[in-house]
């Protein structure tokens, strides 16, 4: 059979070479300029804030225990009890032998009082009690800044992740693109095989559905990009259709990884999930104390100043008085003995938290390094079945033009190599992100980590 000559085969790698050439009409977006805004304007961390001030508002309502307290109180009463006229008329400096009267002292005449009085309070000793509650909320601090520090890290992987997953939708886009371009050559070319009486009507009829198959594809790909770079978008904190600019291209990293145990201690030291567990243990340690002490003693001194007046516009007497009061609560009900015990409970279940999540983070750094190595071979993998795809492609492409193969051959090495192209993109963002992950579980992932910074 003579061989069939057009210029299809050219038309398809023209495709190829310019589908594969890099967009000029984007800006381009560094992964580390995309994490640089994620941690000024994402909404969640934008969340902490309040929470921050609001703890840093409670350790100072804290000190308040240390200083004084002053209140101050206006009151009027009216009445004609025999008792209450009585001390009135003493405390007005109204009272005259006349008040002695027995008819007088048991039947008195209405008298009003308007009291203005000034009332310091001050703990001279609670046994720790205030000192033991600005430590609580000290603490409370500390743990804001530290879940603070957690979400950071959190939005750094989701970053990442939202990054590599735009650049993949856009690798797959292409590959679609490439995918339906060259399935319009395939279709021209049975057509014009088919005109020309060297092929079949079904060759014709199989190039078609292939073609109508690989634009449900770009269909699919082009929906994929445009929800990662929406994603991306609301990690940024930006509007989700602007423009998100070029991403970085999926290529084969070598990275060199620290050994499991160095892993493992960084882990401990770094992760602030972690630091938080170990915060909180020292506040329910600090709670066993506080509770303790509510079973002894409070020393208090007070004093107050007090005007009586019998109206608004006319003075009367005003007096004093100071001391210091010992207030110890010797039984209520055992109440206070079970609230103990509930502390001592909740420290025990602390202590048995961190066990459990030093157990935990040991395995995923087992799980994230299983994940690198595993995602390392598989791009390995991917490049030669890539390679291999390419090759057989080309190989049933001249086959088919000098008809020793059919339709079906050749339509099955198209789907190989688009397949093969696709494996090997999902390989490369499997091994980026993995390496992230394996970042973030060994508490080192921060926008300056070489996951940030990957070339």
């Amino acid at each position: 059979m003579a061989k069939y000559k057009n210029p299809i085969i050219w038309y398809i790698a023209a495709l190829c070479i310019l589908f594969n050439q890099p967009s000029v009409a984007q800006d381009r977006l560094a992964l580390s300029e995309a994490v640089a805004r994620a941690l000024e304007s994402n909404p969640e961390l934008a969340i902490d804030e309040p929470g921050r001030q609001a703890a840093q508002a409670e350790f100072k309502a804290a000190g308040g225990g240390y200083l004084p307290r002053l209140d101050f109180e206006q009151s009027y009463l009216a009445g004609n009890n025999p008792a209450f006229v009585f001390s009135t008329l003493l405390t007005q400096e109204k009272f005259t032998e006349a008040n002695f009267d027995v008819a007088t002292l048991n039947a008195p005449d209405a008298e009003d009082n308007w009291q203005t009085r000034f009332t310091l309070q001050q703990t001279i000793w609670d046994f720790g009690r205030t000192r033991t509650h600005r430590e609580i909320a000290r603490m409370g601090v500390q743990k804001a800044d530290q879940s603070h520090e957690d979400h950071i890290r959190q939005v750094v992987l989701a970053v990442i992740e939202a990054y590599y997953a735009t650049t993949l939708a856009g690798e797959s886009l292409e590959t679609a693109r490439i995918t339906l371009r060259s399935a319009e050559a395939i279709e021209a070319q049975a057509e014009a095989r088919v005109r020309e009486g060297v092929a079949v009507e079904a060759d014709l009829l199989r190039s078609r559905v292939y073609l109508s198959s690989a634009k449900q594809r770009e269909i699919e790909a082009t929906g994929n990009l445009e929800n990662a770079r929406a994603r991306l978008n609301r990690l940024m904190g930006r509007p989700l259709s602007q423009p998100v600019g070029e991403t970085s291209a999926l290529l084969p990293i070598e990275i060199s990884l620290p050994s499991e145990e160095s892993l493992l201690s960084e882990q401990k030291q770094r992760r602030p999930d972690y630091r938080n567990l170990l915060t909180e243990l020292e506040e329910a340690e600090l709670g066993v104390r506080a509770r303790k002490k509510e079973f002894l003693p409070v020393v208090a001194g007070y004093g107050t100043w007090e005007a009586d007046n019998p109206s608004l516009d006319t003075s009367g007497g005003n007096n004093w008085a100071a001391g210091i009061s010992l207030n110890w609560n010797l039984f209520s009900g055992g109440s206070d003995k079970a609230r103990l015990d509930a502390s001592r409970f909740r420290l025990e279940q602390k202590r048995r938290q961190i066990r459990a999540m030093e157990s935990a983070m040991a395995l995923e750094i087992r799980n994230a390094l299983v994940r690198y190595r595993s995602a390392k071979q598989q791009v390995a993998a991917a490049q030669a079945a890539e390679a291999q795809s390419e090759e057989g492609l080309r190989i049933l492409r001249n086959r088919y033009e000098a008809g020793l193969a059919t339709m079906t051959d050749l339509l099955s090495a198209e789907t190989a190599r688009s397949s093969a192209r696709t494996t090997l993109t999902e390989a490369l963002y499997r091994q980026r992100l993995s390496y992230a992950q394996l970042e973030y579980v060994a508490g080192i992932l921060s926008p300056t980590s070489p996951a940030v910074n990957l070339q």
